[in-house]
């Protein structure tokens, strides 16, 4: 056979998959689980900054009180686990120890422990019916343990940075000057102090582009979900290397833009910088 001339990466022509799925281009197998990785990161990522930005700004002006303790705590412990010990003790909770349990304890609901959609109908609970694969119910069963592990991962991480973050910038001198002048604490943190803490994050918040483009491996890899983390690690497994170098170059183009767009987005935070 005639080999097909290849157009180049620059215009998204990665060749062939030649182990995962022979003769497939790379580009559509990279596009075909694009989807699914977006379906957890989103949400996780939103999960995330709803409730690490506000636990780190509280943790840090409520310094050495209980909340930052306990908040500190479990803060350490959440970003010092590896995210595959987390997937493994939910699927353990959560999937396994229910279904063993549930002709002693019919009230237990075990969530299914991996993919991203059922093969055949199931049920989660003796009380509850039947639920049919594909079905919205279903889909929503299985994202809850991934993205419960990859929210729980993203909180200690952002939270513990945003708080460190904001005691630094709570002891400068014009934070200092704004209380005296009178104006609120919740005027001082919020407009003062919040602000410029946001500078420093907005370099890892960025860093969070390329991530919805790599997915989550070992969390994905865990729970056998079919994104692009779980390709990357097939392809690696089985010396796919075409697949696993398209994956690395597109990670690392989108890295180069995530990090432009910070240095823009700091102009719009720090008022400081301007740029003509």
């Amino acid at each position: 056979p005639i080999a097909r001339a290849s157009r180049g990466i620059m215009f998204g022509d990665f060749g062939q998959s030649s182990v995962v799925q022979p003769g497939q281009p790379v580009a559509n197998l990279l596009w075909s689980r694009l989807p699914a990785t977006l379906q957890l990161q989103v949400p996780a990522l939103l999960l995330a900054l709803m409730i690490g930005i506000p636990l780190g700004i509280y943790s840090a002006v409520k310094q050495y009180s209980r909340f930052d303790y306990t908040f500190t705590t479990a803060a350490f412990i959440g970003s010092s686990m590896p995210t595959f010990f987390f997937g493994l003790m939910f699927i353990l909770f959560f999937s396994v120890l229910p279904s063993i349990n549930q002709e002693q304890f019919p009230w237990l609901i075990a969530l299914p422990p991996g993919l991203q959609q059922a093969v055949r109908p199931y049920t989660i609970a003796e009380w509850l019916p039947k639920i049919q694969p594909g079905s919205p119910i279903d889909l929503a069963l299985h994202m809850i343990m991934p993205v419960t592990v990859l929210t729980i991962i993203n909180i200690a991480f952002w939270s513990r940075f945003l708080r460190s973050s904001m005691l630094e910038v709570l002891r400068q001198d014009y934070v200092r000057t704004a209380r005296a002048k009178g104006l609120e604490e919740r005027m001082v943190i919020n407009k003062h102090a919040l602000r410029n803490a946001l500078i420093p994050f907005i370099t890892v918040l960025v860093l969070t582009i390329p991530a919805l483009f790599a997915g989550a491996i070992l969390t994905e890899t865990v729970f056998a979900w079919p994104g692009m983390g779980r390709l990357f690690n097939d392809a690696l497994q089985r010396a796919d290397y075409n697949i696993a170098l398209a994956f690395i170059y597109i990670t690392t183009i989108l890295t180069v833009f995530a990090t432009l767009l910070g240095d823009i987005l700091y102009a719009v935070v720090d008022p400081r910088i301007r740029y003509s």
